[in-house]
């Protein structure tokens, strides 16, 4: 019988998604709160290396959308009706939706700022959910090349598609803006959406979800590597950015590629030795999609509280960003799908009316619904 399920993708989704608000939440509390610029020297350096390191974050939820298609469609069946619809109806509606929602604050400045805000994110993913537009693109590619993916030699595509990855970081890694107009743009943000700079992440997921009980053999049988890979990636990582070598501050950096393999690789490993999933996990796993679109919205409600009551938290700042993002999000997301029309909104999450009973690991399906799990 075919396996349904993998709890260790729950896992690492939340993980991944943890991550990418501790990132956050450290980089925002930096940025944005004036008093945390009076922390010592090494404590500042200390803070930017943990935000390089979790800059796996957003290239783990590209390798999970792959995975789950993968694993998914491994026996090569036919893609399943309404493959696209489900996924425009509860992951790009919501992500419209939360384009809106963050360009609110330009209509402060005018009218045509404000609409301008809002082409932007919708179309060139001008915020932090651009994740969504790189998404799609990969499910698009999927309809289009999935009997090719399956026919062709796995091992060439993946190199192909290494290769591919490594040159187009390249050139945006290591060349300075052109004469062409937009350049400085370009090069800042918007060669972050197009497929290219994460194609790896993607064929090499689908394999592994295809040949998921072969990969798991492998990552048991070279269990030391797997343990020592993200540490030592980490702290290639960490030379080639302090040193000034690859001076970029986000996951689009070409030894990205390797830490983020080295780390889900790591984490998929542990979860497999774990006797069940914690339920905190399970729980962020659940809601990972909403949490990913609200947070930064928590966040900076609640950057303009310290402000206003000009709060001194020190390095705690970070962790109530951290903390209180997380959980206004959730509850956010717990009290819209109540409602009928909430999964529009913020992404479909299973709410029923009375009240939720603990889930087990071993129930938690692959879920085509949410974003940053398909």
């Amino acid at each position: 019988m075919k396996k349904k399920h993998v709890n260790e993708i729950s896992f690492l989704r939340s993980v991944a998604c943890l991550s990418i608000v501790l990132l956050h939440s450290i980089v925002w509390g930096m940025e944005y709160i004036g008093f945390l610029s009076d922390l010592p020297s090494y404590s500042k350096i200390l803070l930017d290396s943990i935000t390089v390191f979790l800059y796996y974050g957003t290239p783990t939820f590209i390798f999970i959308t792959a995975f789950i298609l993968g694993f998914s469609y491994r026996e090569k069946g036919e893609i399943s009706e309404g493959f696209l619809t489900k996924r425009l109806k509860f992951i790009l509606i919501p992500y419209l939706f939360m384009a809106i929602l963050y360009a609110t604050p330009y209509s402060l400045v005018s009218v045509e700022q404000f609409l301008l805000k809002i082409v932007l994110n919708i179309f060139i993913g001008d915020f932090h959910a651009y994740f969504v537009l790189i998404i799609f693109q990969f499910y698009l590619l999927f309809v289009l090349f999935k009997k090719w993916l399956d026919t062709y030699s796995p091992i060439r595509v993946i190199l192909f598609s290494l290769f591919v990855n490594v040159m187009y970081l390249s050139f945006f890694n290591f060349t300075n803006p052109i004469d062409i107009i937009f350049s400085e743009y370009i090069w800042d943000r918007f060669y972050w959406i197009p497929f290219p700079g994460w194609i790896f992440y993607f064929s090499l997921a689908y394999y592994i979800g295809c040949h998921y009980r072969a990969f798991t053999y492998y990552i048991t049988r070279y269990r030391t590597c797997v343990l020592v890979a993200p540490f030592l990636t980490g702290i290639l990582l960490l030379y080639l950015y302090h040193s000034g070598l690859i001076t970029i501050h986000s996951s689009k950096r070409i030894d990205i590629l390797f830490h983020t393999l080295s780390v889900i690789v790591f984490v998929l490993f542990v979860s497999r030795k774990m006797k069940t999933i914690p339920s905190l996990f399970l729980s962020i796993n659940k809601y990972s999609y909403g949490i990913y679109l609200l947070h930064t919205c928590f966040m900076s409600l609640l950057i303009l509280l310290f402000r206003y009551f000009s709060f001194n938290l020190g390095i705690f700042t970070i962790v109530i960003l951290f903390v209180g993002s997380t959980v206004a999000s959730m509850g956010t997301v717990y009290y819209l799908n109540r409602f009928s029309f909430g999964k529009y909104i913020v992404g479909k999450v299973n709410i029923k009316h009375s009240s939720v009973p603990p889930v087990s690991s071993k129930s938690i399906y692959v879920n085509t619904n949410n974003t940053s799990s398909s």
